[in-house]
């Protein structure tokens, strides 16, 4: 098998696996209960909490344990405007967005905000922040195309319109893959997720600024003080932490070369075009098979056991032209042709070469529709 959809997630380090299967079988008391048996379950989550903090350059007292990124997403995005709504009116979101943000501009507008939709530029989110901006969410690696947002510049841009917005970045894609500073950055909140660095599914984390407050979206318990209810998965925390101790240490230098030998091959089929920009990151990159449908050359591509994906594992079927690429203009060529290749630490050259090989396979095997 070659798994090229590593954007949707991983495959777990054994360590992890090993890891929670243990804390399940010995450590499985609950870590909000008072007794010893939980408060040794509790340290897989103190555990997590630090080796977070270390990575993103913040205190372990500003991350949050939550179910995943989508969580993460949708309790600072929507809890963050409902906190300053006092203040002002306006959302301001990118085009890009992964729906686990993009959604939240409905349940806003809802809410009686207005919501704008930037393109993922610098200039176009500086137009769109004003001086009633309670709330500004912009992504550090889109998903789809790979494309690096300028989330260093936004929290200047908000000081400069004076806006009373908190600044929020999906930074799910880019965790331990791109060096990050949270106090550098300026934000109010940082999401994150397990299983794009080789962790369980199931669990994220939220950093949130010391001092910044959120409406609460859901309500039942007292896990992280209120802000996130529900019973903690604390063999799952263990089994992220150790995650994100192996994924830190790895030679991310091997990606960039993946990129390079794939974007030489491509050359050789006329056919693809490339739609990631040329500075995205080497671990993402999208294409579009003109002529052919996307998803007949996904399934051709699986019969052959390579996987990749049509864009976000989060989006519908028939949310296929509320993709990324459609929110960007792109015809419906590109869009309907649209592929995205993720690369993992365990891809080599080789399988870089089985895929282009078995695309050069496609005129002769697969209809052209358009």
């Amino acid at each position: 098998m070659i798994y090229l959809d590593n954007s949707a997630t991983t495959r777990p380090y054994e360590a992890v696996t090993a890891l929670i299967a243990k804390e399940e079988q010995e450590h499985f008391a609950n870590a909000s209960a008072l007794y010893t048996p939980a408060i040794r379950s509790e340290e897989g989550i103190r555990a997590a909490k630090s080796t977070i903090a270390g990575v993103l350059h913040c205190t372990p007292e500003e991350v949050l344990i939550t179910t995943g990124g989508t969580y993460s997403n949708n309790f600072a995005v929507i809890g963050g405007a409902l906190a300053r709504k006092r203040m002002g009116n306006r959302v301001v979101l990118t085009k890009v967005e992964h729906p686990s943000v993009y959604a939240c501009g409905t349940v806003l507008e809802e809410q009686g905000f207005e919501v704008l939709y930037a393109e993922p530029t610098a200039e176009s989110i500086g137009e769109a922040i004003n001086e009633k901006t309670v709330m500004v969410a912009v992504m550090m690696v889109n998903n789809e195309i790979g494309q690096k947002l300028p989330v260093e510049r936004v929290a200047g841009i908000i000081r400069r319109k004076k806006a009373p917005a908190h600044f929020h970045i999906d930074g799910v894609q880019a965790f331990c893959k791109i060096p990050t500073n949270v106090t550098t950055l300026k934000c109010d909140s940082f999401s994150i997720s397990s299983h794009k660095i080789k962790g369980p599914k199931g669990i994220g984390a939220l950093y949130l600024k010391k001092g910044v407050r959120l409406k609460n979206i859901l309500v039942g318990g007292d896990q992280e003080k209120g802000m996130v209810p529900g019973t903690y998965n604390s063999p799952a925390a263990a089994g992220f932490a150790k995650a994100v101790e192996l994924y830190s240490g790895e030679d991310l230098s091997k990606l960039a070369a993946l990129k390079e030998r794939f974007l030489i091959r491509v050359k050789e089929l006329p056919f693809i075009q490339i739609n990631s920009p040329t500075d995205g990151v080497p671990y993402i990159i999208n294409i579009s098979t003109i002529g052919y449908l996307g998803e007949n050359v996904l399934h051709f591509l699986e019969e052959k056991e390579i996987y990749v994906s049509q864009g976000s594992a989060c989006s519908s079927k028939k949310a296929r032209s509320q993709s990324v690429l459609g929110r960007l203009g792109h015809n419906e060529q590109t869009v309907m042709g649209a592929l995205r290749i993720s690369f993992g630490i365990e891809n080599t050259l080789e399988e870089v070469d089985a895929l282009m090989d078995a695309l050069t396979e496609v005129p002769s095997r697969i209809q052209k529709l358009y």
